[in-house]
Parts: C-alpha cells; structure tokens; sequence
C-alpha cells in the first residue's frame, strides 16, 4: 500500500490538448455569437420610410374589472392593521371562493385552509352530529365563532348566509377567549347595505343532488335596510345508499343607523336538518387491512364488502333544529374610538 500511495503516475499531455482546444473553440465561439447577434438585430430594424409607409391599426380599448380574491382587513375592530402586517397566520375565505366552488358547507369551504379539516376515521367515523373539525393535529369544534361570538351548537352549519370564512392559526385567547391551541374559526354573517340587490342559486347534480339559495337586499330608510337569505336542500351521497342530507334555513337581518356614526343590527337564523348520517364502510378486505385478533387471522383474507351499499340501521338519523337571535350594536365614539357589543341567544335542539 505504501508503494502504490508514494508511486507518481506519468500525466500524458498529448491527452489534454484537444480539451484545452475543445474549450478555446467553445470560449470563442460563446464571445462571437452576441455580436453575431447584435448585428443581425441592427438590421431588422425598419427605415423611417417603411415606417411612415405602414398601415395603422385602429387603437382597442379593454376594460375590465379584476376578480380580487385577497382580503386584506378582518371584520373584528380588534384587528387594527391589515393582514400582512399581523404577526400571525390568518387565512380568509371569502364569498367568491365559496360561491365559485360551490361549497355549501363550513367543512367544504375550509378545505381552502392548509391544515384544517375534518378528520373522520374507521367504521362509524361520521355519525357524529356536528362539523368535527381539526386544526393542525387538534380538536377545534369548541373553536368555532359567528361573528365574534362563540357557536356551542352541534349543527352542521351551512354557508348560505356567511360573508367570509376566517381561520386563525395559533393561540388565540386575546381575540376570543379560550380557544383551540392551534386556533379558531370565525363565520362572518351577511349583513344589510344600502342598496338594493337580489341573487339566486340553484343546482342539481349526483346523488339525486337539489339544492336552491336566495338572497335578497331592501333598503327600507336612509340608514335601514332589511336582508334576507333563504336555503333548502334534499341530497343523497353518490355512490352511497339511504345516506340523506335534507335541510333548510332562513336567516333575516334589520340594520338601523347606516352610514351613521351608531349601528344596530338584528339578526335571526333558524336551521332545520334531517339527515341520515354515514356511517362509512367496513374496512375487511382493503388492501393492507390485517385482522387485529391473531386467533382469528381469516378475517385478513375476507374479500372486500360493496363500498355501495348501507352498513347502518334505520334507527340512525341525525335531526337537528338550531335557532340563533344575535343583537349587534356599534357606535364610533372617534377615529381612534368604537364600543362593539354584541348580545346572543341560541338553542339548539336535537
């Protein structure tokens, strides 16, 4: 070993020179084509007489109104600067996110928040009654917020009269109060503007899918107006037997003192659902499953039961009525000034 390590092996010279050719060439030609370049491009430049020859165009005006999805303030007065200069992970979900992909759903509008969803797992995994909504790991159903005041409610809750959608990441108890560890979620209600405005929705689709919204906007005064939102639904699951999601709603609001420096807003919500939950299918037979009691290792070789049929009993249902009476009041003492108080009732019957 000593030999070969202190042995000095011949370099052959003759072997580097067309590398070192190779690489002159290739340097050279790298420095000619710019100016190569520079002079085939001084040449395609037309004359002044090709260009007072040339025929012009008539001039084409476009205009437009961009789609802005970005929301830049919170509703609550208590978030005094705009979101990119809040020392915390917020994320809203506006109106035209909701609208555009048609969630009707809180657990459907909050797939647009990265760590935030439901979390349902094994057989009987979502008959429970209400969104079991996970934030980053943790259970934030307790964490859950309608305009600034906290819903207790066991409900699946519709988006049918929400404004927005706003998810705070992290230790939220200066906002709110006791919070998830991870955050909450704020449902920001519709409320009455000055300005009349009508729109509505209606949508069919599989699974036997029906589904109508409306919502309606009156000004009643100089600073009053009036709002209604309205929703029904009658919708089985594709691909899933005597699974039903039936519900309605409707939610009116009476704002008083627009555009003035005190507001008062009354708003009501009532929810009706009749469901049959799904229970989901029995995992035997799925690839990878394994039978968890070793004395009996024949349940790992059972073949796959029909993900189409119903693995419930009839008794299983899920009926839920929710009333909600909300009395918002706000008054701009300054600028710099504001008194929010916001008064709730709420039953939810089950």
């Amino acid at each position: 070993m000593d030999f070969i390590k202190s042995r000095k092996h011949p370099v052959t010279r003759r072997s580097c020179a067309p590398t070192l050719t190779a690489a002159t060439l290739m340097t050279g030609l790298a420095l000619a084509l710019p100016a190569a370049a520079a002079t085939s491009t001084d040449t395609t430049f037309p004359t002044p007489e090709q260009l007072a020859s040339a025929k012009r165009l008539p001039a084409v005006n476009v205009e437009g109104t961009a789609a802005a999805y970005k929301i830049d303030q919170l509703s609550s007065s208590k978030f005094t600067e705009p979101l990119l200069d809040t020392p915390q992970t917020i994320s809203i979900i506006s109106k035209e996110i909701i609208q555009q992909q048609g969630a009707t759903t809180l657990t459907e509008a909050l797939r647009n928040s990265p760590g935030v969803g439901t979390f349902y797992v094994g057989e009987n995994g979502t008959t429970s009654t209400g969104d079991a909504i996970y934030m980053r790991g943790f259970d934030t159903s307790g964490s859950i917020f309608v305009d600034g005041a906290r819903d207790l409610g066991s409900i699946s809750r519709d988006v049918f009269n929400i404004e927005q959608v706003e998810v705070t990441k992290g230790p939220d108890g200066t906002e709110y109060g006791r919070t998830a560890p991870t955050g909450a979620v704020n449902m920001v209600s519709k409320q009455p503007m000055l300005g009349n405005a009508v729109s509505a929705s209606i949508s069919y689709g599989s699974g036997n899918h029906k589904r109508a919204t409306a919502d309606l906007n009156q000004v009643t005064g100089n600073h009053s107006a009036f709002r209604l939102n309205v929703m029904g639904q009658n919708s089985g699951v594709a691909g899933r037997d005597h699974v039903k999601n039936d519900r309605w709603g409707i939610a009116p609001t009476l704002a008083f003192g627009l555009g003035t420096p005190t507001r008062v807003y009354l708003d009501y919500l009532h929810v009706k659902q009749t469901n049959v939950p799904d229970g989901g299918v029995p995992a035997i037979g799925l690839p990878g499953y394994s039978s968890p009691d070793p004395t009996r290792p024949f349940i790992s070789n059972a073949p796959q039961v029909n993900p189409h049929n119903f693995y419930g009993i009839d008794a299983d249902h899920d009926h839920v009525t929710a009333d909600m009476f909300t009395v918002i009041v706000e008054h701009d003492f300054s600028p710099d000034m504001a008194l929010h108080n916001t008064l709730r009732w709420g039953r939810t019957h089950e």
